[in-house]
C-alpha cells in the first residue's frame, strides 16, 4: 500500500471522522420516583444547571480501526506518529492517542468485566509503567 500524506488539517479532520463514526454523546440520565411504583427518566444536571452529556463509544477505538478509517497500514500509523519525520502531525497524533487512552481510562472505571482491557494494557502497551507516565 502506497503511504498517504496527510497535512496537519486533512489528519485532524480524519481522526475527527474516526472517532465521530463510533461515537455518540448521549444526555445522562436518572430514574425518578414519580408516584408510587411509578418512574420517570430525567436529565441529570450539572451544578451549573446544565445537562450533562455522556460520550458513548458503540465501537472500542483501535489503532486499526483508526488505520482502516484512514486507508493506511499499522505501520504506515506508526511513521506517521515519529516526532521526527513528521513533527507537523503530531497534534492530530497525540489527539487520536488521547482519545484512545481517555476510552481505556473510561473503561477501565465503568465496565464490570476488564480483564481483557488489563491484559490489552500490560501486554501492549507497557502496564502499569504507562499509568504512571500519565499514557
Amino acid at each position: 500500500m502506497r503511504a498517504k500524506r496527510f497535512s496537519p488539517r486533512s489528519l485532524e479532520a480524519a481522526v475527527d471522522r474516526y472517532f465521530a463514526s463510533i461515537r455518540r454523546t448521549v444526555v445522562a440520565t436518572e430514574r425518578v420516583e414519580t408516584g408510587p411504583k411509578t418512574f420517570e427518566e430525567r436529565p441529570i444536571l450539572s451544578d451549573t444547571g446544565e445537562p450533562i452529556r455522556c460520550r458513548e463509544y458503540v465501537v472500542a477505538p483501535t489503532v486499526w480501526g483508526l488505520c482502516e478509517s484512514l486507508g493506511i497500514t499499522p505501520a504506515q500509523w506508526k511513521s506517521l506518529c515519529d516526532r521526527e519525520e513528521h513533527p507537523e502531525l503530531q497534534d492530530a497524533v497525540q489527539r487520536a492517542a488521547g482519545l484512545m487512552r481517555d476510552w481505556r481510562e473510561q473503561a477501565l472505571l465503568t465496565k464490570k468485566d476488564v480483564r481483557g482491557l488489563i491484559y490489552h494494557m500490560q501486554n501492549r502497551l507497557g502496564g502499569l509503567a504507562e499509568l504512571r507516565r500519565g499514557g
